[in-house]
């Protein structure tokens, strides 16, 4: 008797995966990178980090159109979770919201290992018809547990469109 073993193929083709996303690591992106969505209606996005390096903290500076959607909450993702859930300090004006992460070391380490992870979850609710847009802020960084920014190439973009 003989087995024969090929070798699975899989088409590579969700456009959300970040390898179909023409995007360069580390990078940050925003998922899902489209949202539609009726007025009045509950919505989120996560900020995903792509193959990012060890980080122990982040500032995560997100320009959005404040006239068009409303921040509810924001909720840390798992990128900085470890033996505790990370420090978070949340602060929204006139339509950029900064969120400050801290990954608090457990008796193992000072940071998290990097990878691709969503850092934090934006809840918004819509207010107004039309698009808008979501970018990261040039105050945006990550940093290592010896306080050195990371390397970041790129940055996604997100669209939220409201009927």
């Amino acid at each position: 008797m003989m087995f024969s073993c090929d070798e699975a193929k899989y088409d590579l083709d969700n456009p959300y995966d970040p390898e179909n996303m023409d995007m360069d690591a580390p990078a940050l992106f925003f998922h899902p990178p489209e949202i539609r969505a009726y007025l009045g209606e509950s919505i989120s996005v996560e900020l995903y980090g792509y193959k990012l390096n060890p980080a122990a903290a982040a500032h995560l500076e997100i320009l959005y159109d404040w006239g068009s959607v409303k921040v509810d909450s924001v909720v840390p993702g798992p990128f900085f979770t470890g033996e505790n859930d990370p420090v978070e300090i949340v602060m929204d004006a006139d339509g950029i919201l900064d969120v400050f992460l801290y990954y608090l070391p457990d008796t193992d380490a000072d940071q998290n290992e990097g990878g691709t992870w969503s850092l934090v979850k934006i809840y918004f609710t819509t207010l107004s018809k039309g698009e808008s847009e979501l970018v990261y802020g040039t105050n945006t960084q990550l940093r290592n547990a010896n306080n050195n920014a990371l390397n970041i190439k790129d940055y996604g973009k997100g669209f939220i469109s409201v009927e």
